[in-house]
């Protein structure tokens, strides 16, 4: 009995011992985070810098009146579309007519007395020319001769005055028929009519103001940039931008001219942009957004944005986790240029690198990562 007793309890705490074992062995490996990788390997990489501004028209003109008189006609209306020398506003003529027929009258008045004057002058000259021969034979005195001559010089004067008043009513007849033409006011250029400052019955004078006109034909978009950033804009490089107006499309235009003055209180220059707008889509005021496309690097390391771990987005320096033997190694890295979600990493990465693309509370240093 009493070695009965030994064997039973021996076998009693067997299962135990084995249940003890079981629960101290050492626990399994969690699993691999599944994770996108990406190898990194050079690529072309498009140089930009961001710009804002509003479009203008390159051609806006005030037109206002050159001559007195109410308007007769206009017919045109804002948003129309006119054409370089095109009458937009007539202003009454009667006036001005009349003006015409008297200039012209003052001019036939002036002809006539010029023809007058040149008769007299050629009998004065005949008069002078018998007397000299008269007083070679002795028929007239030396008196006689005296007065000839007095009188062919008034004769010539009065051709001059007479020449002179006929330039004159001429001259007076141009002005009254420039009068009689700037009662029809043309538009200057081609373009469209932004706004109507009169209408038919109004009463107009010098300098009052018809209407404005814009060619939105030629736009032009001015934004500031960044003195860093000037040393690479150059004239004639290309320009891409959006307005709201039309959401997803994207517009061209060019580098026409960088302003040599820095503005001080933003310590940037005005950069002013052509713009070709041929199917009058675009419209002077629209806000663009866009960027200047300032050269390509041939052979850049481009990351995703969503790749980059930093505090603040302004900040160049950040870190990255990349897929080494299966492990996440965290590598510091200098970030560059920005465009499109795609992120240029300057310093802390080379080709052949396996990163791991994407954030995740799950990822951390030295965790297993697996392609997911």
């Amino acid at each position: 009995m009493r070695l009965l007793i030994p064997a039973l309890i021996l076998l009693a705490a067997a299962p135990g011992c084995r249940r003890q074992e079981v629960y101290s062995a050492a626990p399994s490996e969690a699993p691999p985070v599944k994770a996108a990788l990406v190898k990194l390997e050079p690529r072309p990489f498009t140089l930009t810098i961001a710009i804002t501004g509003t479009l203008v028209s390159s051609t806006r003109v005030d037109v206002k009146a050159e001559t007195t008189g109410r308007v007769v006609r206009f017919d045109k209306k804002e948003g129309d579309r006119v054409a370089a020398g095109e009458t937009i506003v007539w202003v009454n003529q009667e006036k001005y007519q009349l003006a015409v027929r008297q200039a012209e009258s003052a001019v036939q008045v002036a002809e006539a007395s010029l023809e007058k004057a040149r008769v007299l002058d050629a009998h004065s000259r005949a008069e002078l020319e018998r007397a000299q021969n008269l007083l070679a034979s002795g028929g007239i005195t030396d008196r006689d001769l005296k007065t000839a001559r007095v009188t062919e010089q008034d004769a010539r004067a009065q051709v001059a005055l007479a020449s002179a008043q006929l330039d004159q009513a001429r001259a007076s007849l141009e002005v009254t028929r420039k009068a009689l033409r700037d009662t029809a006011v043309r538009a200057p250029v081609a373009g469209e009519i932004q706004r109507k400052y009169i209408n038919p019955g109004a009463y107009v004078e010098p300098p009052t103001a018809l209407f404005t006109l814009v060619d939105n034909t030629r736009l032009e978009l001015e934004s500031p940039v960044a003195t860093a950033d000037l040393g690479t804009v150059r004239r004639g490089q290309k320009v891409t931008f959006t307005v709201n107006s039309y959401p997803g499309e994207v517009f061209e235009g060019s580098v026409e001219e960088v302003n040599p003055a820095i503005e001080t209180e933003s310590r940037s220059a005005r950069v002013r942009i052509r713009v070709g707008n041929s199917g009058g889509r675009l419209k002077g005021g629209m806000f663009a957004q866009g960027e200047i496309l300032t050269g390509v690097q041939a052979n850049a390391l481009i990351i995703p944005g969503s790749a980059i771990y930093r505090d603040d987005r302004a900040s160049r320096d950040a870190h990255v986790f990349l897929a080494e033997n299966g492990r996440a190694v965290r590598r510091q890295v200098k970030v560059g240029r920005e465009r499109d979600l795609q992120v240029e990493i300057v310093q802390g990465l080379k080709p052949g690198d396996l990163l791991v693309a994407e954030q995740s509370i799950e990822i951390a240093e030295g965790v297993r990562v697996a392609a997911r």
